[in-house]
């Protein structure tokens, strides 16, 4: 893959993020529900690039030193509450999100936006009227706490 395709993709999930409805802060599929619908207009590639972009970015957050992070914050942190928590890295856009990956922004421990995780298979299941079950991409990395091994050494 070219470096202009990474950049497009990094362009197209970012720009898609920013379809979320704010005024609707307290309700995460109201905030998402502009995103949702936005990406149940697009080809099923869009989606799951969108999909791919998503997990690779988390995956990038998947790490020992941000888990320990989160664990000041939650003693009773678990794998579920960490990947939510990086959920809110993404929800709040690139220039926060960068933050996160630099270690300068600590306020996400302190939230979650579980939702983020099944937008793609929203998307998917709206455009088709389809069951989110039948959702038929699987990302090439994965989300799920303590798949980044080199993050975890």
């Amino acid at each position: 893959m070219s470096t202009a395709e990474i950049v497009q993709q990094y362009l197209f999930f970012w720009n898609t993020m920013e379809r979320c409805d704010w005024t609707k802060e307290g309700d995460d599929d109201g905030v998402l529900r502009p995103v949702t619908e936005y990406l149940a207009r697009q080809e099923d590639e869009k989606i799951f690039l969108f999909d791919d972009q998503m997990t690779e970015l988390l995956y990038r957050l998947d790490t020992r030193a941000f888990a320990d992070a989160c664990q000041k914050v939650d003693p009773m942190m678990s794998d579920d509450t960490f990947l939510y928590s990086r959920c809110v890295a993404l929800i709040n856009g690139p220039v926060y999100y960068d933050k996160v990956l630099r270690g300068k922004e600590k306020s996400l421990w302190e939230l979650e936006f579980e939702a983020l995780l099944y937008l793609p298979q929203r998307a998917w299941a709206l455009k088709y009227r389809r069951d989110e079950e039948e959702y038929p991409h699987i990302a090439p990395l994965s989300f799920e706490t303590g798949s980044n091994r080199a993050g975890w050494a």
